[in-house]
């Protein structure tokens, strides 16, 4: 089974009063789009790790057997926090997980897709998107490094725990993947189209 842990706590302290992924863009929440593009790919579980506004979040997310929404009490602790709540949920037959960051509407079902085929490679190793030569995310992450994972603490992603493992680079020449929406201008932008 390929799962993906939704990163969706976080305190959006760049678009000051507002939480981002309530925000609109391209007249969805920005929180809609990162599940539905999930939803459309090959991946089969969805667990959506929940801190600030987890009321209003969870209304806006598809109720489904196939979505797990829970909360993260120690999300002010840093996006360590959430990953760790993140794979204390992921069903046993899973033998693939992405850490997918909510923020990234553009990531879509053929990126997440071209990823999971790359697993047939190597079922054990990283796999690691990039865009001219940049590492980007998300990244899909085999079982094995579940325990490597949660001994991530603060405000950091897996980029550390990357930088000395094997792994499977897979290159986008689009740069959707590097598109991340933080200030109240971005979604200005797009919402004028």
């Amino acid at each position: 089974m390929i799962s993906a842990i939704v990163l969706a706590a976080g305190l959006s302290s760049r678009t000051k009063q507002y939480n981002k992924l309530l925000l609109s863009y391209k007249k969805k929440k920005l929180i809609q789009h990162a599940v539905q593009n999930i939803l459309e790919s090959n991946i089969e579980y969805v667990i959506v790790v929940m801190g600030n506004d987890k009321n209003k979040i969870k209304k806006v997310i598809p109720h489904q057997d196939n979505i797990k929404i829970i909360y993260n009490a120690n999300y002010k602790s840093g996006m360590a926090s959430s990953i760790k709540a993140g794979l204390e949920c992921l069903p046993k037959e899973t033998s693939h997980f992405f850490i997918v960051l909510a923020d990234m509407p553009e990531v879509k079902r053929n990126h997440y897709n071209k990823m999971i085929l790359a697993t047939k490679k190597n079922k054990k190793v990283p796999v690691v998107p990039y865009v001219n030569s940049q590492q980007v995310n998300p990244v899909l992450f085999s079982k094995h490094f579940i325990q490597k994972l949660k001994s991530l603490r603060g405000d950091r992603g897996a980029k550390k725990i990357l930088q000395n493992e094997k792994k499977i680079k897979v290159i986008f020449k689009d740069k959707a993947l590097m598109k991340d929406l933080d200030l109240l201008e971005d979604f200005k932008q797009y919402n004028q189209k």
